[in-house]
């Protein structure tokens, strides 16, 4: 049986969402390459462009999420920018929103860009990028598993990572998770 501390000898408890020393975010300063890339998604996304950024060689812009098929298509046909790559798709939960990430390329121009899409949490939908790119099928897979985000067009959303009858998605924050505590 082991004895309760006095109120005063007790820790704290630490709060969950960070440990550790504070976390410093680099200023969003694209180099001369990122500028490029910017000027070219400037050209190409016109009137779609929401908001945008970048740090180093890496420029964003957020697109809606009725723009997103258009802004790809203008990306993929634009002569200053011709990405003919999907390097990557990912999700971030920020519980008011879900913002969906593609990292686009273009192998022969050398440029790196992000496409942002913001999505309401209790309507997660976009259209599929599969008829652009096939490599976009397994990142809606993963996408759909893991934060229900479902992706019209796409031709199959059963599960890649999760086995089949999973409940939940556990890439939202919502998701219940056992604290982890440390020894």
């Amino acid at each position: 049986m082991t004895e309760q501390q006095p109120p005063e000898e007790q820790a704290a408890p630490r709060p969950a969402a960070h440990r550790g020393p504070p976390v410093e975010v680099a200023a969003e300063v694209l180099d001369a390459q990122g500028e490029r890339t910017a000027g070219a998604l400037r050209l190409a996304l016109r009137d779609m462009a929401i908001e945008s950024g970048g740090r180093d060689d890496v420029p964003w812009v957020r697109v809606a999420r009725e723009n997103l098929t258009r802004a790809v298509d203008s990306c993929v046909r634009s002569p200053n920018l011709r990405v003919d790559m999907l390097h990557c798709l990912f999700a971030v939960d920020y519980e008011e929103r879900i913002e969906l990430n593609y990292a686009l390329f273009s192998l022969g121009k050398g440029h790196k860009a992000l496409l942002k899409v913001d999505l309401p949490p209790d309507e997660a939908r976009a259209d599929s990028l599969t008829g652009v790119w096939e490599a976009a099928a397994w990142y809606e897979r993963e996408t759909h598993d893991l934060f229900g985000v479902e992706f019209d067009g796409n031709p199959d959303l059963s599960p890649l990572i999760l086995f089949e009858g999973f409940e939940g998605h556990p890439g939202l924050r919502s998701f219940p998770l056992h604290d982890y505590e440390e020894w």
